[in-house]
């Protein structure tokens, strides 16, 4: 089933998709996406997070808050002052870059193999 998405939440999901493995990372499941007229929300498993992500967009400041929820949807932490040219990389420290990714990636690879 397709979502429909909000300008605000293709714009978004855009951004986030420039380089599509980065969210590939995350384990985004295209099916949680939830979309409002000034947000975008999606469930991902990375190996720092895991739970949902929801980017709202600031429109007077033009910036971005990232939350992110535990599953049973409670607050973990809330991002504030996101500009867009760094959304991804604030995300992408929170859900999945740790300072050995490199070889926990590998250890995942060879565990799947």
């Amino acid at each position: 089933m397709k979502v429909q998405l909000s300008e605000m939440a293709k714009y978004i999901w855009k951004i986030l998709t420039a380089n599509p493995s980065i969210p590939m990372s995350w384990g985004v499941d295209t099916n949680s996406l939830i979309s409002s007229e000034d947000a975008l929300e999606f469930h991902v498993q990375g190996f720092l997070f895991t739970g949902n992500v929801r980017v709202v967009y600031i429109e007077g400041a033009d910036i971005f808050e990232v939350y992110l929820y535990n599953d049973d949807g409670s607050l973990q932490e809330r991002i504030q002052d996101v500009y867009l040219d760094n959304l991804t990389d604030v995300i992408d420290e929170k859900v999945e870059k740790t300072a050995i990714y490199g070889t926990k990636v590998m250890d995942y690879l060879n565990n799947v193999l």
